[in-house]
């Protein structure tokens, strides 16, 4: 049972409807959802075009504006804000009725997320799994589609001019989790946020999770009619936005399908996935996609059968070197590495797709069914997933990764840089420069960056904190300087993360990066017990 309790100030989220009690919900059998919102202010998505819609329901369709369903999160007590699902005002009025008679707000929705502790295979990194013979990539970097191919393949048509899709025949007793059905009118879904636990309309939850994306990444969700966005949340469970964890060879992760129906009305499905590698030794590259990065995909192919195929190449992703399953850069690894680390390099083959599992969900081994793709366990769930995120081969789709720790502040409430880890100086536009001052700070959260790409310095001093979300790939400079007795040297992580360092240098940090979120940390060294800390200057620049 995963606690994800938080003291929240009943001022905070007085406007919040109850959510069911507080009783036991399980996440393959989830209750559903009543509310919604967006404000890109963020890169757009180029090159999209209307996909997969009747003509005639292009006639009856709104303006293809932005679309405002309002604030995910209601206004005050009384207000439930939200859009409407087409259901009567009744509906709000109740909602708004429960709102009013709470005295205080619940801090959970009774999720039974029962995911036991994972500290490896016995016998350790010899047991895992062997692949029996070699696959070779067909391009450097690509990685290896190493679980068996479908014993079978058979054609499912869909509706309207979707066409028709070949679907693999692998067979599983998964069932289909509660979280991926359609919504019905006028229900409403519990999501644990950080603010506390709400009842959300599926508009209110599509806004969520396109202000997630938005935010944490900086580029906007293409809101164009039928076009598919897939949200990744790395660590969390579905219908919850905590770390936890992140248990490697585990489903334990959430995929989150968005689009506009021919209507204009907000869709969302909602699915238990992975997003890392599985524990397997495959002959051949194994590597997890970079978070907090925007991908392009497109409806495509998985082996034989039809999936959302990445439509990049050589993008960055970290490369799994010891094949545990897991980026040994991250504290909760539970293998050390064996021989070389894991390490960042150029990487492609990541796509969307199916992966065998043996119900019950928490118990599901991902093994072989990935070397770093995207995958929904269990034929009911992809069947559900697919058929949804299709709309014609070619079309393309976007994908956001987004690892739970580094969701934008901004989601939740107001946030004023103060140049913390929870609400840091944001970088707007680059050159860039600020002066600042680490003496007296009194924020000193990360130790050392012992990555092989930084050092095992001693940088316990005080830090401040500056956030950039790069839209252009680039040579991303950052200078340091600072006076006599003072050392501040200067980090570039792609994650709140100090195993998430990428760049370090004392004084002129560079560094080829695609686009993404980075946080670049001035950090204090300390010397012989006493940090070096005082005032410096800080200069960013993006060189092509």
């Amino acid at each position: 049972m995963v606690d994800l309790r938080v003291a929240v100030p009943w001022a905070v989220v007085a406007a919040l409807a109850s959510c069911g009690g507080g009783g036991t919900k399980s996440f393959v059998s989830g209750d559903v959802v009543a509310e919604a919102g967006g404000d890109p202010g963020v890169a757009d998505v180029a090159g999209r075009d209307p996909m997969g819609q009747d003509p005639a329901a292009d006639e009856a369709a709104p303006d293809e504006a932005p679309p405002d369903y309002g604030p995910w999160k209601p206004d005050g007590p009384g207000e439930p804000g939200g859009g409407d699902q087409g259901g009567s005002d009744a509906d709000g009025d109740a909602i708004g009725d429960a709102v009013e008679d709470a005295e205080t707000p619940p801090a959970t929705c009774g999720f039974n997320y029962d995911f036991p502790p994972f500290d490896g295979p016995p016998g350790g990194p010899a047991a895992i799994p062997a692949a029996s013979g070699p696959r070779v990539p067909s391009r450097p970097g690509e990685i290896v589609h190493g679980e068996p191919d479908p014993p079978s393949l058979f054609p499912l048509r869909l509706d309207g001019k979707r066409g028709e899709l070949v679907m693999p025949g692998y067979e599983d007793a998964m069932p289909l989790f509660g979280r991926a059905e359609e919504w019905e009118i006028g229900q409403t879904r519990c999501y644990e946020t950080p603010i506390g636990a709400v009842e959300l309309s599926e508009p209110a939850a599509w806004t969520l999770y396109r202000e997630v994306a938005e935010k944490t990444v900086g580029v906007a969700v293409d809101t164009t009619i039928g076009h598919r966005t897939v949200v990744g949340i790395r660590g969390a469970y579905p219908g919850t936005f905590a770390w936890n964890g992140n248990g490697p060879n585990r489903f334990n992760d959430t995929i989150a399908l968005l689009w506009r129906d021919e209507q204009g009305r907000p869709q969302v499905l909602e699915f238990a996935a992975h997003t890392d590698t599985g524990a397997y030794r495959h002959d051949g590259g194994m590597s997890s996609l970079w978070p907090n990065r925007h991908y392009r995909y497109r409806n495509g192919w998985h082996k034989t059968y039809n999936a959302l195929r990445i439509d990049e190449i050589d993008y960055r992703v970290r490369d799994d070197n010891n094949s545990n399953g897991h980026w040994d850069s991250d504290p909760n690894a539970w293998l050390p590495p064996e021989g070389e680390p894991d390490f960042d390099r150029e990487g492609s083959a990541h796509n969307i797709h199916y992966a065998q599992a043996t119900p019950p969900l928490e118990t599901a081994i991902v093994g072989q069914w990935s070397a770093g793709c995207q995958n929904i366990p269990g034929m009911k769930n992809w069947t559900q997933f697919i058929t949804h995120a299709w709309v014609a081969e070619g079309e393309p789709a976007d994908y956001f990764l987004v690892d739970a720790r580094d969701i934008d502040p901004t989601v939740w409430g107001e946030c004023v840089p103060d140049g913390s880890h929870a609400c840091p100086f944001r970088i707007d536009a680059l050159p860039f420069g600020a002066d600042g001052d680490t003496a007296g700070w009194p924020i000193a959260q990360h130790d050392a960056y012992p990555t092989e790409a930084c050092s095992t310095a001693d940088e316990s001093g005080p830090e401040v904190t500056y956030v950039l979300n790069l839209h252009e790939p680039g040579t991303l400079r950052a200078v340091v300087t600072d006076g006599d007795g003072v050392d501040i040297d200067v980090h570039l992580l792609m994650g709140d993360e100090p195993m998430a360092c990428i760049a370090r240098d004392d004084t002129d940090l560079a560094a080829w990066i695609p686009p993404g979120r980075y946080l670049i940390v001035a950090d204090t060294y300390v010397k012989d017990g006493t940090a070096l800390a005082g005032e410096y200057h800080l200069a960013v620049a993006l060189e092509p």
